[in-house]
């Protein structure tokens, strides 16, 4: 097109912008398809967006194969209990005792050992189900990452920061708890376009979006 007819300017290498007295004039340029003014990777102007990482990772721990994970484990820690349960009873069979009559040594001693027996189950059921909460994290958490790489490459977007919205209550009765909620909102305004919340969810094929968006 003829540049009579057009508003654009240019083509043009670089743009030269006076700066302070004295100073070099600031060179603005194209590289690597980003404005620069510096030779740095640095010195680029990036395309910025942000998650809701909150409502995300709620959303795909309720998913199907991380419930029955989490039920598998449940029902297994109620069946060990029941084995528990069985042999309190076999003690109690054991030793048949009169009404409000103490119960004999022998009985007090296997009572007492299924006691630590329990006690250390009970250790392991704790720390069973904090490795497969961790575990579930994890892939939720990569799962998410995986989606905002994908929407990032549609849409040509360099950085992604975590959001949790700052109009959203803080639902603790605790000082550490709100101060938890604090700490999560790591941006504290920021333009409604940034967010690709429903981008990354529909990547996802995430029940809320697809409520949402029909």
């Amino acid at each position: 097109a003829n540049p009579i007819f057009t508003s654009d300017l240019g083509p043009a290498d670089a743009l030269l912008l006076n700066t302070e007295s004295g100073k070099d004039p600031l060179r603005i340029a194209a590289k690597d398809g980003r404005i620069s003014w510096g030779d740095r990777a640095t010195n680029r102007v990036w395309s910025v967006a942000s998650v809701d990482i909150d409502t995300v990772m709620k959303q795909l721990l309720d998913r199907t194969s991380y419930l029955d994970a989490r039920k598998e484990m449940e029902q297994k820690t109620e069946a060990e209990e029941g084995e528990v349960q069985k042999k309190l009873e076999a003690i109690k069979a054991k030793y048949p005792m009169a009404e409000n009559a103490p119960p004999p040594a022998e009985a007090q001693q296997e009572v007492m050992a299924l006691q630590r027996e329990y006690q250390a189950w009970m250790e392991l059921v704790r720390r069973r189900g904090e490795k497969l909460g961790a575990e579930q994290f994890e892939q939720a958490y990569r799962e998410l990452v995986a989606a905002v790489e994908a929407v990032s490459e549609k849409e040509s977007i360099d950085l992604v920061f975590r959001c949790y919205p700052t109009a959203e209550p803080f639902k603790s009765e605790r000082t550490g708890e709100a101060l938890s909620q604090i700490q999560s909102r790591s941006i504290h305004k920021y333009p409604a376009s940034l967010a690709i919340t429903p981008e990354v969810m529909k990547a996802l094929d995430l029940r809320e979006w697809r409520v949402a968006r029909g």
